[in-house]
């Protein structure tokens, strides 16, 4: 007791690594009292773009431990802010479109929710920015849920 894991990305040398583990073996030693046998210190090394599933969501939000210390970030936090991006980016892009359509109507009986809908079938894919997933790469009942998403803008 006590044996310490230190998760961290991939790319650390051995000298850097042993520095820290002395490092902090220093640390427990001198807050616990403990003796130096006692003290252990593992290393498990991850790819920054698995941090997040296989760090941050077990051991930060769903830890068995008392997280003391918590980080200061939020992965999650940022997908939010850019899915509202998004979605603003989107509701422009729409709106603009539509009156762009409009000064462009001969008949004088533009509806914005039928250009919308010819525009949905004729031309998904330009809505394509404003999304993770290509229109083409979409299952048919995904297709269906982003045709309403997109709706709501309008």
């Amino acid at each position: 007791m006590p044996h310490v894991i230190v998760k961290l990305y991939k790319g650390r040398s051995d000298s850097q690594k042993k520095t820290l583990a002395d490092k902090i073996a220093g640390d427990v030693i001198a807050v616990t009292g403990c003796k130096e046998r006692s003290v252990s210190v593992a290393f498990e090394e991850f790819e920054p773009e698995d941090w997040t599933e296989k760090v941050y969501c077990p051991d930060i939000l769903e830890g068995k431990g008392e997280l003391i210390k918590k980080p200061g970030y939020d992965p999650f936090a940022g997908k939010e802010e850019k899915q509202e991006t998004r979605e603003e980016e989107l509701m422009a892009y729409v709106r603009g479109a539509a009156e762009a359509a409009v000064a462009e109507d001969t008949t004088g009986h533009f509806n914005p929710m039928s250009w919308l809908d010819l525009e949905l079938e004729d031309n998904p894919q330009s809505f394509d920015p404003f999304f993770d997933t290509p229109w083409d790469e979409l299952p048919d009942e995904e297709k269906a849920k982003r045709m309403m998403a997109i709706r709501r803008v309008l």
